[in-house]
């Protein structure tokens, strides 16, 4: 495998705020994309493959399956739980090694300073993004294993966590802000 280089003090000056926003967000919907196909892609196979349905019109169970739903929950509770986590230890991180190149005098200036931040935010959205989506396949798998709908209403709320880590131009701008201000 190919090794990453690490980018030029010249690139991290060179990014735009507006460029790596919008890469930020194509990359958080493809995320969401993702969940919400392989969803259509259970909901298919679940209930396109509906045996006669039992009394009360539930979809008859997989049998014996249910810990996996229960694992399933709790995975949505720790993914949820460590999106925000992981995601500020990553960002917090990030942060010291900007300002520590910022009081060594290490870097090329505030332009670079600045694209290093802008890195360090799109880290922090992608770390916090995929911990859930990983929640929401697992109860996706969950769904198509016991045919219960509760690790499907777990996917939509896993759905709503990733809405609330989506990137937009205010959110960015104020983390943005507040980084820069600590560095003063």
């Amino acid at each position: 495998m190919p090794q990453q280089k690490e980018m030029t003090p010249e690139q991290y000056a060179a990014m735009e705020p507006e460029k790596v926003l919008r890469m930020m967000q194509i990359i958080a919907g493809a995320l969401i994309a993702g969940v919400l196909s392989f969803a259509g892609v259970a909901s298919f196979i679940v209930f396109g493959n509906v045996r006669a349905a039992q009394p009360g019109g539930q979809v008859p169970a997989a049998g014996g399956s249910e810990i996996i739903m229960y694992m399933a929950m709790g995975f949505a509770v720790v993914g949820v739980v460590m999106s925000f986590v992981m995601s500020n230890l990553v960002s917090a991180n990030g942060v010291k090694g900007v300002a520590k190149m910022a009081q060594d005098g290490t870097s090329t200036g505030p332009k670079e300073l600045f694209g290093r931040l802008l890195g360090v935010a799109q880290a922090k959205m992608i770390i916090a993004m995929a911990l859930v989506e990983g929640a929401a396949f697992f109860n996706l798998i969950a769904f198509m294993t016991t045919k219960s709908l509760i690790p499907f209403a777990i996917v939509a709320g896993l759905l709503a966590v990733m809405a609330i880590h989506f990137p937009t131009k205010m959110k960015l701008a104020r983390w943005l802000e507040e980084q820069q201000r600590e560095l003063s």
